[in-house]
């Protein structure tokens, strides 16, 4: 630990990356009005350059339960918390989740929604791997939570990359285990997370579906095409610098991770044309500050 004892410590948890990377948004707002927390994470990476969390320190229960005897502040940002008729659904707090985990954390007023992610010019210029780049995910079946409502197919993904305008260069991030898509520089499992944040924020765009890459992007101010599909709307999830695209279905938002009675119709029914027109739209306002919006918390 660099400054001793923390007053406040923010906690997410082991399993999911995304969440750790969300807890960036709850460190500026916090260290905003001064009342900075420390990091308890085993994503160290995440936080290097950050000027925001007080420390980072190395995840451990007892020493959270030794905070807490001691009358510090432990925040666990759960935004979201299991239906208790069914364990499989999600249930959202009103609003996006970055304000819900700023109000949990105790924060009030204005709050940016976006993350951060802090690279050095050498990791930038590593990121380049092409002219003109797009990267892209097109699974998270290999994640330590995959949800197989957020899952799109590999085979769409396949038919954007075969489709791409000629002048971009298809860069495939993810795990070894997903399957590789031809024609694209093939980076899966050869990354580290800095590296692929490098690579991300050298692209044109990227193109994926919901879940840590996209939060990646956003911190990384690299804007996205999403396919959202019907769990969780963007009111939720989303960044305004961003295309998400889902099928209109009476049954969405269903905060479902994997049943489904519809044959996942807000999935299938978004076509690789949509995806592409979306990218094309996101491509011609590359350049410009990407635009960030701003939730209240009373």
């Amino acid at each position: 630990m660099r400054h001793g004892i923390p007053d406040r410590v923010l906690l997410f948890g082991s399993l999911s990356i995304g969440d750790d990377l969300l807890c960036t948004t709850v460190l500026r707002e916090a260290r905003k009005r001064d009342l900075p927390f420390a990091m308890m994470t085993a994503r160290p990476e995440l936080f290097a350059g950050n000027p925001d969390p007080a420390d980072v320190i190395p995840p451990s229960a007892y020493y959270a339960r030794a905070l807490r005897g001691l009358g510090k502040s432990v925040v666990q940002p759960y935004y979201a918390r299991a239906d208790p008729t069914n364990p499989d659904r999600d249930v959202f707090a009103f609003g996006h989740i970055l304000a819900e985990m700023c109000r949990l954390a105790g924060l009030k007023g204005e709050v940016a929604l976006r993350p951060y992610l802090h690279l050095t010019p050498l990791e930038h210029t590593a990121g380049r791997r092409a002219k003109r780049q797009i990267s892209f995910q097109s699974t998270a079946a290999g994640a330590a939570l995959p949800f197989a409502n957020k899952e799109w197919g590999a085979g769409r993904f396949a038919e954007v990359v075969r489709n791409l305008p000629a002048d971009l260069t298809a860069i495939q991030l993810g795990l070894a285990s997903d399957p590789a898509r031809p024609g694209a520089i093939d980076l899966r499992g050869k990354t580290t997370i800095r590296e692929a944040a490098a690579v991300i924020a050298e692209s044109e765009a990227f193109v994926g579906i919901e879940g840590f890459f996209g939060h990646l992007a956003r911190a990384v101010d690299c804007p996205s095409v999403l396919v959202l599909g019907g769990r969780v709307g963007r009111e939720k999830v989303g960044y305004t610098c961003n295309e998400y695209l889902s099928a209109p279905t009476p049954c969405t938002p269903c905060g479902l991770r994997n049943q489904c009675m519809h044959g996942r119709a807000c999935l299938e029914g978004v076509s690789a044309e949509a995806v592409l027109a979306a990218l094309t739209r996101v491509i011609a306002r590359r350049g410009r500050d990407l635009p960030v919006a701003i939730a209240r918390i009373s």
